[in-house]
């Protein structure tokens, strides 16, 4: 929850001194991120580096550029290191799955946090699995978005249009496969249309544009995007082309304090929170695992739902967006 050039001065320090060999008799945790090129994943690195600090333990960590086979050879870079514990970011589920058994021959506890593996957390090294329920999250949004329909409607009926995270990411998944859970018991609520934006603003946009020229107005009830940074891209496109139906109708997931100011100004209809701060939980978990104590294999941490459609939810919402301008939270 700090500000994304809060610990550019530690991420520098920690660099150096990983680099210049300085001893330490203090844990030495490794990191493996996806990537530093999108703002929750900056926001993510900061959290884990503040956290390494004020937990006592020394920190490397690297990024993956976005792509599995050179996650896996950085992971590898990492683990030559002789890390007491890694931490990984995976990019994709299944692709990443080998870094499980590569910490069942090395003797180095794993932990992954906000994505999974497909391997099962609990079992050899991989002692523990860190995020947010996806499903739960998306299938409440949907749940959200279903009874909006009906407030607006008076029955659940609309077209929905979707824009995917990343393919083949443990979230992705989950968020499309809960958002379609809530709606399965309401038949004439379709999503029309669906397409990945990777994660990212400008493809956000993109896919928006698109959508935009294949759906006139009035067939389009609901945009939903699996990120903010795809969610304020789609808000652009709406804008430039004056698709002023859909102000307000849009819905995503993150917890970005730029998304959550557009649903406080009226221009996102829901933002479900899933910021990026995973830094305690891990480092606490590792830390307890060389303790020789037990660590739950799975640990959800809690998520919200930021809307103003009931005085409950603006009250709410609009707490927690001046707690951000007057704390300089980015997340």
């Amino acid at each position: 929850m700090r500000r994304i050039s809060a610990v550019l001065l530690v991420l520098l320090l920690v660099s150096f001194m990983s680099a210049a060999g300085f001893a330490s008799d203090r844990p030495l945790i490794a990191f493996s991120q996806v990537a530093m090129n999108h703002p929750w994943r900056i926001a993510m690195t900061n959290d884990i580096v503040y956290w390494a600090e004020v937990l006592g333990v020394d920190l490397i960590w690297n990024e993956a550029e976005a792509d599995a086979a050179i996650q896996l050879t950085k992971v590898r870079d990492l683990l030559l290191q002789e890390p007491d514990a890694l931490i990984m970011s995976p990019f994709q589920a299944t692709a990443l799955d080998p870094v499980k058994e590569m910490c069942d021959e090395a003797g180095i506890p794993l932990v992954t946090i906000d994505r999974s593996i497909d391997s099962e957390p609990g079992t050899g090294m991989y002692i523990s699995f860190i995020g947010k329920d996806n499903t739960k999250l998306a299938r409440e949004l949907g749940e959200f978005v279903a009874n909006y329909l009906y407030e607006t409607y008076g029955e659940y009926k609309g077209n929905i249009v979707e824009i995917q995270e990343a393919v083949g990411s443990s979230a992705t998944i989950e968020r499309y496969n809960g958002f379609r859970e809530a709606l399965e018991q309401y038949p004439d609520i379709q999503i029309i249309a669906t397409q990945s934006g990777h994660g990212y603003r400008v493809e956000g946009t993109k896919v928006m544009e698109n959508y935009l020229e294949r759906f006139p107005a009035g067939t389009i009830d609901i945009v939903y995007t699996h990120s903010d940074e795809m969610g304020l891209g789609a808000l652009q496109a709406i804008k430039a082309a004056g698709r002023t139906e859909l102000i307000g109708r849009l819905v995503t997931v993150d917890g970005q304090r730029a998304a959550i100011e557009t649903v406080v100004n009226g221009e996102h209809l829901a933002v479900s929170d899933y910021a990026p701060h995973f830094g305690e939980a891990a480092i606490k978990a590792i830390l307890a695992y060389l303790a020789g104590e037990e660590v739950e294999p799975v640990q959800m941490l809690d998520s919200n739902l930021y809307h103003m459609t009931t005085d409950e939810g603006a009250n709410f919402t609009r707490n927690y967006y001046n707690r951000m301008l007057a704390e300089d939270l980015f997340y």
